[in-house]
């Protein structure tokens, strides 16, 4: 038998969660597959982390093993959605109105040149590549042993964001609002996006922000090894943060929130590999 790591260990634990979350929520019509679907998930992660072969090629595997738990992880989030609530989205909205204005944003945006919008959207998509990046930059650079403690911060940032969507259920804004200014300039990125989030998305907004706390707990977890990268990893991750927010996909409490479970994730991380 192999050793599990910590990263396969929090992984199995969240599909282990999802599948109690699913008989303590109220019933919602997908509740029985939701249930049956995080009772293999979690099956899976345990016995692909406790029987997993040793060599030196497996183990190249298996420190990309955990994108797969992290794509899984997200998409059966998704299932657990039933209805939006509407009074968490007024308070959501009213907090964006009192930090960005009562445009939300739309003045900024008008003002700002039309590259600069465009790098904001190609910020947000690009955070797909973003995680997966931190751990190739990792890699390369001869820091394959840091492969579990970068996977154990990015998913407890990511996973502890999705796992927050079977007690609030909310849409982005931008599904909320009417059109707004980033859909007036016309942006090629912006067409990207939702061409994006309407293959690839769950289309549901998380609170916290996955894209945040994960684009944050990325540019953590390579800066510790790498600090020359950590200016600018840290300043990619706040322009995915910006982006989120100015292009309404994330409300600014998702930001925020992301932001803090990132850093919390960086501590308990911290405190695992004392």
């Amino acid at each position: 038998m192999s050793q599990p790591r910590v990263s396969e260990w929090i992984a199995g634990a969240y599909f282990a969660y999802l599948f109690a979350a699913a008989w303590i929520v109220p019933p919602w019509p997908r509740r029985r597959a939701a249930a049956a679907a995080s009772l293999v998930a979690a099956v899976a992660a345990g016995l692909l982390s406790s029987f997993w072969p040793a060599g030196p090629r497996a183990a190249v595997v298996r420190d990309w093993l955990p994108a797969l738990y992290l794509v899984v992880g997200y998409w059966l989030s998704g299932w657990y959605f039933a209805a939006p609530m509407a009074a968490v989205e007024r308070r959501f909205l009213a907090i964006d109105g009192r930090v960005l204005g009562c445009d939300k944003g739309a003045a900024l945006v008008d003002r700002l040149p039309r590259p600069v919008l465009e790098m904001l959207e190609l910020a947000y998509v690009t955070c797909f590549l973003f995680v997966p990046g931190g751990l190739l930059v990792l890699t390369l650079a001869g820091h394959r042993d840091a492969a579990d403690r970068f996977w154990t911060l990015v998913l407890l940032g990511e996973l502890g964001s999705f796992g927050v969507l079977p007690w609030i259920q909310t849409r982005p804004p931008r599904l909320i609002e009417p059109p707004g200014a980033l859909d007036r300039r016309g942006l090629l990125m912006r067409r990207m996006n939702r061409l994006q989030i309407e293959t690839v998305s769950i289309g549901v907004n998380t609170f916290p922000s996955g894209h945040v706390a994960g684009s944050l707990a990325t540019a953590i977890a390579v800066g510790e090894r790498m600090p020359v990268l950590a200016p600018w990893l840290l300043a990619a991750a706040a322009l995915i943060s910006i982006a989120a927010v100015l292009g309404r996909y994330h409300y600014v409490i998702d930001a925020v929130a992301g932001v803090l479970l990132a850093l919390l994730a960086w501590g308990v991380t911290a405190i695992l590999w004392r």
